[in-house]
């Protein structure tokens, strides 16, 4: 595997990139499977071309390792249901050393979504060795894929790490990956791992394979959320412990406008953004939900606006303006950062209506919410102090019509990261 420098001259540091091999025009054999198999270093349950074609059909997933010499020198993972295709290159000792991430948009185009590169020190250095990656480049787009800026991250030559921000056209690379391409078919992601030579396809079973060694990249889904904002679910925490939800009343929340706004009440100020999905304008039940156990409460976890009294069949990420999932990572979020600990719901039109000293005031005490009301605005400012700083989730939860039933606001309790429901 080769090295070479990856940043400019007039960079104050320097980094070791992991670039792609060169391309080559020899003769290409594709294999059809479930993934790459880390253990044995080989293809793992192959399958024949029909069944990779209908399963990308689908949007399910399949991969495809692709021959060089009989050597795999590269594998591609895609599922088009995740929006993800990703070429691996992998080294003379089979291990993936350099992984390019695309994101299939709306209008059916891949776009680069991200690199990363690992160098193994040995030749019997561990596939992925380290917690993160020697090099990482995250492309960063607007709603209409165009590049922001590219985030990179990478292991200094001289020790260290560094943390910065590049420009599209400044690429921390020799060179860039290819961007903006046609979705290939399933024969003919050669190409895109730069291979340009004569392609067939080794024949294989057709069968689906029972399992697969890798899982597609997800955003951050709500993890028994319907249980959580539920009076009475319970739920067994990892050492065994059985706590139970307990539903409590906030009143109500006017939302004159239908944009609902969640943010520190700190910094109301600073004319904080609200949710892009916005509901009729209306009063609306809120709901505060704690974690309890023999009786006595000891978490928030959640606090719920009740839009539609129906049953909820899904559940999306309540998103700000410019911001969509094409532009996260596997168990990402677009959350709601507070330094307070603490969390406010308030239409737009009141963001403004209530004054610092009043909220502060309000806050006082260990109430499970707090609320204030201005009759000018006609707007509610609803309350809730959580566990920790950080950031929250707001998830929308949608009826079997696809309307919006309810918006919960999420704590992410540690309670809760590993329990189950009883």
């Amino acid at each position: 595997m080769r090295t070479s420098r990856g940043p400019r001259p007039h960079d104050p540091h320097s980094w070791e990139s992991v670039p792609a091999p060169a391309q080559t025009d020899e003769p290409v054999e594709v294999v059809h499977c479930a993934g790459w198999d880390p253990a044995t270093r080989s293809a793992a349950s192959p399958m024949s071309e029909a069944v990779a074609r209908a399963r990308d059909a689908a949007g399910d997933q399949y991969a495809a390792v692709l021959f060089v010499g009989g050597v795999a020198r590269a594998v591609v993972e895609v599922c088009w249901s995740a929006r993800h295709a990703e070429v691996w290159h992998i080294d003379e000792s089979g291990r993936r050393y350099r992984g390019v991430a695309y994101r299939r948009w709306p209008d059916g185009r891949l776009r680069l979504f991200e690199v990363r590169g690992w160098r193994y020190g040995e030749q019997d250095t561990p596939e992925f060795a380290g917690e993160n990656p020697t090099f990482r480049a995250r492309v960063h787009r607007t709603v209409t894929a165009t590049v922001e800026q590219v985030a990179v991250s990478a292991e200094l030559s001289s020790g260290g790490k560094l943390d910065t921000w590049r420009d599209w056209q400044n690429w921390p690379e020799p060179t860039r990956p290819p961007d903006d391409v046609a979705v290939p078919a399933s024969d003919g992601w050669p190409a895109l791992a730069g291979m340009t030579g004569p392609v067939t396809v080794r024949p294989g079973p057709d069968v689906v394979p029972a399992t697969f060694p890798w899982r597609p990249p997800h955003p951050l889904r709500p993890r028994h959320i319907e249980k959580v904002v539920t009076d009475g679910s319970r739920f067994r925490t990892q050492n065994g412990r059985v706590q139970t939800i307990k539903r409590v009343p906030a009143g109500t929340i006017r939302l004159p406008s239908g944009k609902l706004l969640v943010a520190d009440p700190g910094w109301l100020h600073t004319d904080p953004e609200p949710l892009t999905a916005t509901v009729s304008p209306g009063e609306y039940p809120v709901d505060v939900f704690e974690l309890a156990e023999d009786g006595k409460s000891a978490w928030t976890v959640a606090c719920r606006v009740t839009v539609k009294d129906a049953p909820v069949t899904s559940w999306d990420l309540a998103l700000l303006e410019g911001r969509h999932e094409l532009d996260l990572g596997d168990g990402e979020f677009f959350g709601n950062p507070v330094d307070t600990a603490t969390l406010a719901l308030v239409d737009q039109a009141g963001v403004k209506a209530f004054q610092q000293a009043d909220i502060d005031a309000a806050t006082a005490g260990e109430a499970v919410f707090h609320r204030l009301a201005d009759p000018k605005t006609g707007t509610d400012l609803v309350i809730v102090p959580g566990w920790s700083d950080g950031s929250y989730p707001v998830w929308i939860g949608r009826t079997g019509d696809g309307a919006i039933g309810c918006f919960v606001l999420d704590f992410r309790v540690p309670e809760l990261a590993g329990a189950e429901p009883v």
